[in-house]
C-alpha cells in the first residue's frame, strides 16, 4: 500500500483542473489564486509519483494516468459528500431510526394523530413504536429500549425531559353496586380504606396510583393488573377500586364497572419523555407530539 497524504482539497482541485482544462479558470471557480492552485496539483503529483497533466503554452491536458485518476477522483469525491450530506441528515433527525414506547391507554386518541404529523415532517426515518404495559410505566427509556417514549408521570427517572401532552381529573373506578357507584364525585379520603387495585412492581408510578402518600398505613393491595382490561375485570369482580384517568372511561367503558371523579385529587398527566442526551430525532419527536396535542386542544369540539 502507498503511503501519501493526499487530502480533499487535493482531489478537488485536480477535479476542477481537468474539468476546465485551464489552471486560470479552475482558480477562478475554487476561489483561490492560480499560483496556489499550481502548487497543490504539484503537491498531490509529488504524492501520487506520476505526472495529471501535460502541460503546454497553449492547453491543459490530462495524461492517460490523469484520465484513470480523474473517474476514481470523481468517485471518492461524490461519495465523500454522500456521507456527509447523510451524517448531516443523522445528525439532525431527518433518517436513521427511532424508537418510540408508549404507555397502554396514553392519550389514545393522540397517538395516532402524532404519528402522521411527525411522518409527514420526517418521510425517511424509521420509527419502531412499542407499547408497554403497566408493569414498565417508562416505557423503555430506563433501559435504552427506547428513545423518546408517552408517558404518564411520575417517572423518577433523572435527567428527563418531559414536555406535558394533556391534563386530566382522576377517577374512582368501582364495581357497579359499590355504594359510590352512582355519586356524582367522591373525596378521596373515602377511598383510602378500600381494598386497591395496583400495578405490578413498585416504584414511585405505581405509589402514585394506588395513592400511598396520601395514606398513614400501607394500602391493602387486592391485586395486580398490567393493562386496563385486567384492572377494570378485578375491579368488576369486587376484588377491588383502582384509580384511573378520566380517558379511560371513554376508551374502556364496560358493564360491571363505574367511574367516579374523585374531587380533591390532583389531575394526572400525559407527556412525552426523553433524556437530555436523547438523539436529536427523539427531540423532534417531542416537538411535534407537543405541537400536534396543542393544535388538537384548540380545536372546537
Amino acid at each position: 500500500m502507498l503511503s501519501m497524504n493526499v487530502e480533499l482539497r487535493h482531489l478537488r482541485a485536480f477535479v476542477a483542473v481537468a474539468e476546465a482544462a485551464n489552471f486560470t479558470r479552475a482558480a477562478e471557480a475554487l476561489l483561490i489564486s492560480q499560483p496556489s492552485l499550481s502548487y497543490t496539483i504539484r503537491q498531490l503529483e509529488g504524492q501520487l509519483g506520476f505526472r495529471l497533466f501535460a502541460r503546454t503554452t497553449r492547453a491543459t491536458a490530462l495524461t492517460s494516468a490523469g484520465e484513470t485518476f480523474l473517474a476514481e477522483a470523481r468517485a471518492v469525491l461524490a461519495r465523500f459528500d454522500q456521507a456527509a450530506v447523510l451524517a448531516r441528515r443523522m445528525a439532525v433527525g431527518e433518517v436513521g431510526t427511532l424508537r418510540v414506547g408508549y404507555l397502554i391507554g396514553a392519550v389514545v386518541d393522540l397517538v395516532p394523530a402524532i404519528m402522521r404529523a411527525f411522518a409527514g415532517r420526517y418521510p425517511d426515518l424509521d420509527v419502531e413504536l412499542v407499547e408497554y404495559d403497566f408493569s414498565a410505566p417508562r416505557c423503555g427509556l430506563d433501559t435504552g429500549e427506547t428513545d423518546v417514549a408517552i408517558v404518564r408521570p411520575p417517572l423518577d427517572l433523572p435527567d428527563l425531559r418531559e414536555r406535558i401532552l394533556r391534563r386530566e381529573k382522576c377517577v374512582a373506578c368501582v364495581p357497579e353496586g359499590h355504594p359510590i357507584a352512582g355519586q356524582p364525585e367522591v373525596g378521596v379520603a373515602r377511598l383510602l380504606s378500600e381494598p386497591i387495585v395496583a400495578a405490578p412492581g413498585d416504584g414511585q408510578w405505581r405509589d402514585s396510583w394506588i395513592l400511598t402518600g396520601l395514606r398513614g398505613e400501607s394500602p391493602v393491595v387486592a391485586c395486580e393488573a398490567a393493562t386496563f382490561e385486567a384492572e377494570l375485570q378485578a375491579v368488576a369482580l369486587g376484588r377491588g377500586l383502582s384509580i384511573v384517568p378520566a380517558s379511560a372511561s371513554q376508551f374502556y367503558a364496560r358493564p360491571g364497572v363505574r367511574f367516579v371523579p374523585v374531587s380533591d385529587l390532583p389531575e394526572c398527566t400525559v407527556a412525552v419523555a426523553c433524556s437530555a442526551d436523547a438523539p436529536q430525532a427523539a427531540k423532534n419527536f417531542a416537538e411535534a407530539a407537543a405541537e400536534t396535542a396543542r393544535e388538537l386542544s384548540d380545536r372546537p369540539q
